[in-house]
């Protein structure tokens, strides 16, 4: 059945047009949810010019003008077994999931390989949007980071986890805990096939902006400064190795943890290699990676804000 959906989809003009109206009112609601608004605006000034920079669900004049005739071809030309990962998981054999996917997709053309993109540039850009109607200001601060197969990788998940990644991190414990600036408050990495991105997010009164700004670039400047305490250390690697066993728990994440891996890296990773890559980070690597990074003018700024006089300045990002 699945094969027949990929193969054979029908695109029926009714069907089209409908599913346009859902993309449309999904559009409508990120710009009706601020912390998802300002990761946006954020990634699209970041990523400019390239792909990474535009919307996934597009624009309200894109989905618009989409026609039937431009779905089908690019599906022809992208969605060819060249191009497919079979990935599955549960109470089955491999062999015999081989021999099925061979003989539902082996007849069909295999079309022509993903073309090869040019590495995105990124955009230490500062932006300021006004958006009249919120109560809080929003606040993304990011920096470069390394693509998702990059051999130092597992130190820049320890730096994240420290700085940002849960409830005993610095950002948390200094900003909301002690401080009681944000309720929200957290930093991610976004890694992809050629780049990545550090990400830190707040959400605060707008008078309190620029102290906020000041506040996560400190912790920034305290990663590149300081070594991590052993305790920091190894409550990171345990916080890193928890969640993903507990992010494989469903039948339905561990195919989709299959498929990245193998879209990334042609392989299957086995969650002993990544803990073991996990365990190896040492702090004099954190703080390697850190000073690479995080350095003043490879730092972003957006705002998303109820005004835009804020005194935001480059001085700002200083770290």
């Amino acid at each position: 059945i699945l094969g027949d959906l990929v193969q054979n989809p029908r695109f029926e003009a009714d069907d089209i047009n409908r599913e346009r109206q859902v993309i449309k009112e999904e559009i409508k609601m990120v710009e009706d949810v601020p912390d998802d608004l300002v990761q946006e605006i954020f990634t699209q000034t970041y990523w400019r010019g390239h792909a990474l920079g535009r919307p996934i669900l597009g624009t309200s004049r894109t989905v618009g003008q989409l026609t039937r005739r431009e779905l089908v071809s690019y599906f022809h030309r992208h969605y060819a077994p060249s191009n497919l990962i079979v990935a599955a998981a549960g109470n089955l054999r491999h062999e015999q999931l081989s021999e099925l996917s061979r003989t539902v997709f082996g007849r069909v053309p295999a079309g022509r390989p993903a073309p090869t993109t040019r590495p995105p540039i990124a955009n230490p850009h500062l932006k300021i949007r006004r958006k009249k109607d919120l109560e809080q200001a929003h606040i993304c601060i990011g920096a470069p980071a390394f693509h998702q197969t990059h051999e130092r990788r597992f130190a820049a998940y320890v730096m994240n986890s420290v700085l940002g990644g849960g409830m005993s991190s610095r950002l948390f414990q200094n900003i909301r805990e002690k401080r009681g600036l944000a309720y929200a408050i957290i930093s991610g990495l976004s890694a992809f096939h050629d780049a990545g991105c550090l990400n830190v997010y707040a959400g605060t009164a707008t008078e309190k902006v620029r102290e906020v700004v000041r506040l996560i670039v400190a912790e920034l400047a305290r990663m590149k400064e300081m070594l991590l305490t052993p305790t920091e250390l190894q409550h990171a690697k345990d916080y890193l190795k928890g969640s993903l066993l507990l992010s494989l728990e469903s039948t339905m994440s561990r195919m989709s943890h299959l498929a990245r891996q193998e879209a990334y890296f042609g392989r299957h990773v086995s969650i002993e290699e990544i803990a073991a890559g996990v365990d190896a980070v040492t702090p004099e690597q954190v703080r390697g990676v850190a000073r690479e990074l995080l350095s003043a003018e490879r730092l972003a700024l957006t705002i998303l804000a109820p005004r835009d006089n804020l005194k935001i300045s480059r001085a700002d990002l200083a770290c």
